[in-house]
């Protein structure tokens, strides 16, 4: 169970990842000091959340802790685990294709290439997906996937559908492409973000299915990232 002295002292909301009978019980052993400091905790984050500005990918991670398993949600409270910001990424190469499945079983880590293992997860590295992100690039013979310049996906891209899948289920089901279209957008370019973030848990499967019509020219790439906040050690 929580503390109210754990609960004041970590830099995050804990308060959603409590029941009332925790809290209740929380109190009953706490002491005056501890219940003051936790009130005016309170009180500046309700301030914080009246005028910020900021990160919404952390807001949302925050408001979704209590869907965390209890180990993550005590080990952010003690402190041997962390919130940060993060980007995964994987680049295919799409020369000639019509569909593209962007993560796969047998992904590795290669800078320039992927920096996620499998198309999942590490355990116990859970993941708040705030954004999607789908840039396009042509290189020449000599490129790799590293040597790229990626931009906004072109037209014959834009025209496609994609899906997403995590957690054994649908997350995103078939939506046009052209949500990755953000030209003339104060943004990232190709990042869609999310008006609904999910939860993404360790060791499951991520699928990022795309289709088009038209074939792709030749040397031809796509980078998906996926935005968020994921839980690491301290």
């Amino acid at each position: 169970m929580l503390t109210l002295g754990q609960i004041e002292n970590s830099e995050y909301n804990l308060l959603g990842a409590m029941s009332e009978d925790d809290f209740l019980q929380a109190l009953d052993l706490s002491g005056p000091n501890d219940k003051k400091k936790l009130f005016r905790k309170m009180q500046n984050q309700t301030r914080v959340a009246t005028n910020a500005t900021g990160s919404r990918s952390r807001a949302e991670f925050e408001k979704r802790i209590s869907m965390l398993p209890k180990e993550i949600q005590v080990g952010l409270a003690n402190q041997s685990l962390q919130a940060v910001d993060t980007a995964y990424y994987v680049v295919k190469t799409i020369s000639g294709s019509k569909v593209i499945k962007m993560f796969k079983d047998d992904d590795n880590k290669v800078v320039g290439s992927s920096n996620i293992s499998s198309g999942k997860l590490e355990k116990g590295n859970y993941f708040l997906l705030y954004g999607l992100q789908l840039l396009g690039g042509v290189g020449d013979n000599n490129d790799s996937p590293g040597s790229v310049n990626y931009d906004v996906v072109p037209d014959y891209m834009r025209n496609g559908e994609f899906e997403f899948k995590a957690n054994g289920t649908v997350l995103v089901p078939n939506t046009s492409c052209e949500v990755f279209q953000t030209t003339g957008k104060d943004t990232f370019k190709g990042l869609w973000i999310l008006d609904n973030p999910k939860i993404i848990r360790d060791q499951q499967s991520i699928e990022l299915n795309i289709e088009w019509s038209a074939n792709a020219p030749q040397n031809s790439y796509l980078k998906a990232i996926l935005r968020g906040t994921a839980v690491i050690k301290a």
